[in-house]
């Protein structure tokens, strides 16, 4: 099968088109304020057989039809009508534009609705008839409202009711897998959860930004059905075309499509079956730090900065790195001055990156304690002023007697739970550094080490707690998962280390979050420390 190139009106007036990077109208006709049919002709060719590449193993389809098919008689020959022209510069007002030759290639007319229409291969649904009876040309445009000859003249047109659908059942499948799977795991402290609404929205509109969705949606959806994730290394591949050009602009020209398909690619990223190469991670730092009012300024950009800074933190404790975001960007948000529950959890991720920025756990760098002591005052201040609504509903301790490893801690909102693991978390942090702050003898660093363990297994025993207490906030097992990986050698408690290993099974089995090679690092910690700890070590 072979695509065309350009828009429609720039082949038939042989001039060159010329298509920005992400944009679904070409420069020509965005210049003179014209519909830009993006809308290519398949040609379409004799096929035997297929071959198709999955888990590494290539295999042969041979296409053949069955003895059984049925073959419909037409009565008579199928005619198509041609898609009329609206007028173009040095054409009359009524003049149509109509091929002389009488061997027409036609396509389907876009929805009116839909200027562009994506589907699995990341082209517009259209198909030629060779040799087909002309009709006289039609408008398409006389057949609109004139709301809808209104909206007809701008490259994106916003979605109407009653228009047909623009993705195909697949695509509809990944959005809605997207929507009620995904998102709900960055909107976890968005009120407004722009993840779920206002990013399908625009994926509709910015074929950049569907490629991203579908992309992320599809490698969950594989890894949640244990399938090959070719279709979402294709969805990954097509994005990419389209985000390398994007990126070699001009850094002014960046907006929030670009920050979000990188946010996006980030999670896409995260869920790598073996490693995580972090280049959109990368990314994501660059655009963040280049975009520096993003972070407060409302709206959607706003919303995707608070779920970057909750991916740098999961970095910055998985990888052992240094957090590299420019926090000064975030100090202007309005989380810092409204009062619900959702801007009360972003204040302690935001406290918990800052120690992750002052307590670095660089070797021979020593941590600013003047700046270590500010930020453990505004994390005690935090947690002296939480509203009410930040207390259980319900608690009961953990009791290995009664095969509850965990405390059961009910909490009333999704904010809630997450705000209270990332409290956890900096305690966690802060206590991991305290050694490195103050000079200590042999004897105090060893007493120091035994209790800052024991400190923190009580803080990574609340975490998982409030992940298996409130099943219902799936982004609480992420904290779970980190806290786990990077201390959770300090659990001594078989009962604690047997429910960590169920926990991790039920996290993987749920949200299709890789968490095998986690558990087969901890049983190996354990091991080690368990000889090291016994009598006969």
């Amino acid at each position: 099968m072979r695509v065309g190139k350009g828009c429609e009106r720039c082949r038939y007036r042989h001039i060159r088109c010329v298509i920005p990077p992400g944009a679904l109208s070409c420069a020509s006709c965005e210049r003179q304020g014209r519909v830009c049919q993006l809308d290519p002709p398949f040609h379409f060719k004799t096929v035997h057989r297929v071959y198709q590449k999955s888990n590494g193993t290539s295999a042969r389809f041979d296409l053949e039809w069955d003895e059984d098919q049925v073959w419909i008689d037409t009565s008579q020959p199928v005619t198509f009508v041609l898609e009329g022209w609206d007028n173009v510069e040095g054409e009359g007002p009524g003049e149509q534009l109509v091929p002389e030759n009488p061997t027409v290639t036609t396509r389907r007319p876009l929805s009116p609705d839909f200027p562009w229409e994506p589907h699995r291969d990341g082209l517009p649904d259209s198909l030629d008839v060779e040799n087909a009876t002309p009709q006289p040309a039609q408008s398409l445009f006389s057949e609109l409202a004139p709301q809808q000859q209104i909206a007809r003249s701008y490259a994106i047109s916003p979605p109407t009711m009653g228009g047909p659908p623009a993705l195909s059942l697949r695509e509809a499948s990944l959005m809605r897998h997207f929507i009620q799977r995904i998102a709900p795991w960055a909107d976890v402290c968005d009120p407004q959860c722009h993840f779920s609404t206002e990013v399908p929205r625009r994926a509709l509109q910015v074929p950049m930004l569907l490629k991203a969705v579908m992309a992320l949606a599809a490698r969950h959806d594989a890894i949640l059905n244990n399938q090959s994730d070719w279709e979402a290394s294709a969805y990954h591949g097509h994005c990419l075309e389209l985000l390398i050009p994007a990126l070699d602009w001009p850094e002014q020209t960046y907006d929030e499509n670009l920050l979000v398909t990188v946010v996006l690619l980030r999670i896409y990223e995260e869920l790598e079956n073996t490693t995580d190469p972090q280049f959109h991670l990368l990314g994501s730092n660059r655009l963040i730090n280049l975009m520096s009012r993003s972070a407060s300024s409302g709206g959607l950009a706003e919303a995707v900065s608070w779920q970057f800074l909750r991916q740098a933190i999961y970095a910055s404790v998985v990888q052992y790195q240094p957090l590299q975001l420019d926090l000064q960007n975030y100090e202007q948000s309005s989380m810092f001055q409204r009062t619900d529950d959702a801007a009360f959890a972003n204040r302690v991720i935001f406290h918990c990156a800052d120690i992750l920025r002052i307590c670095r756990n660089v070797p021979q760098e020593p941590v600013d304690e003047d700046a270590r002591l500010q930020v453990v005052h505004a994390v005690d201040e935090w947690h002296r002023v939480k509203p009410t609504s930040w207390q259980p509903l319900r608690y009961q301790p953990a009791d290995a007697t009664v095969n509850r490893p965990f405390p059961e801690i009910w909490m009333m909102s999704a904010p809630v739970v997450v705000g209270m693991q990332y409290y956890h978390a900096a305690c966690i942090f802060l206590t991991f550094s305290e050694g490195c702050s103050r000079p200590m003898s042999d004897y105090q660093m060893a007493r120091s080490r035994r209790m800052s363990e024991r400190t923190i297994a009580s803080h990574i025993v609340s975490v998982i707690g409030l992940s298996q207490s409130n099943e219902s906030v799936q982004n609480a097992y992420f904290m779970a998962c980190h806290l786990l990986h990077r201390f959770g050698y300090c659990l001594k408690n078989r009962a604690e280390q047997q429910g960590s290993m169920e926990f991790l099974s039920r996290v993987e089995e749920v949200m299709g979050w890789r968490t095998s090679w986690i558990k087969r690092e901890l049983e190996r910690q354990w091991a080690e420390l368990s000889q090291v700890d016994s009598p006969d070590g």
